[in-house]
């Protein structure tokens, strides 16, 4: 099964539960206006934002990286780990 991913933007204010409400209403927009269905890999996509914004500790990652508190610009990856638990990692940022 290929593995879902989705990049979030953070930063200017922007912090990782802005960034994933964002990623989640701009696809679910691509959806909406798409001529016929969407394919698979884009409703799990979306499955796993929802997931994300209905189960993460956003007050937790915020306090845990500037970055996560969207204080830094950053790209980051959501994902499930091995185990099926989401997991965000850092890709980039632009440091000060």
């Amino acid at each position: 099964m290929e593995e879902i991913l989705v990049e979030l933007h953070l930063g200017d204010g922007c912090c990782i539960e802005c960034g994933t409400k964002r990623a989640y209403n701009r696809m679910v927009n691509d959806i909406m206006t798409a001529e016929g269905p969407p394919p698979p890999v884009d409703e799990a996509r979306l499955d796993l934002l929802l997931d994300f914004l209905q189960h993460a500790d956003f007050g937790l990652l915020r306090s845990s990286d500037e970055r996560l508190a969207g204080i830094i610009n950053a790209r980051c990856l959501l994902k499930r780990n091995d185990e099926g638990d989401l997991h965000v990692s850092i890709l980039d940022s632009e440091m000060p």
